[in-house]
Parts: C-alpha cells; structure tokens; sequence
C-alpha cells in the first residue's frame, strides 16, 4: 500500500467522523431547543405579589428616601 492510498483512507476516515459529528450536534442542538421551547416562562420567572404601602410608609419614604 503506498503512502498516498493510506493518506486518501486516512481522509476519508476523518471526513466520515466529521459528517457524524455534525449530526451528533445538530441532533443535540434539537433536542436542546426543543426543551427549552418547552419550558413554562412563568414557572421560571415567579413574581413577587406586590406589596401595598400604606400613606404613612410612602409619607416615611419621602422623607427618609428608603
């Protein structure tokens, strides 16, 4: 076997592992989405009940800037 075949093999061998990769990755890339597409935007970002601030604490609030 020459030197050249082994050279032609050993591309072609590389080309086949990178066209797997890339599946590999794009099926990844899917399934990924696909999971975040499934997530609930509420259950991830709850928010607080707001609060009801009486006269007297927004009259504290002016005054005192907390």
């Amino acid at each position: 076997m020459s030197k050249t075949d082994r050279n032609q093999q050993a591309l072609t061998w590389l080309e086949k592992e990178k066209q797997k990769d890339n599946l590999e990755i794009k099926s990844t890339k899917d399934k990924l989405i696909k999971e975040i597409k499934g997530l609930n935007k509420e259950e991830l970002f709850k928010k607080e009940p707001e609060k009801k601030t009486t006269i007297w604490q927004k009259i504290r609030q002016m005054i005192w800037g907390n």
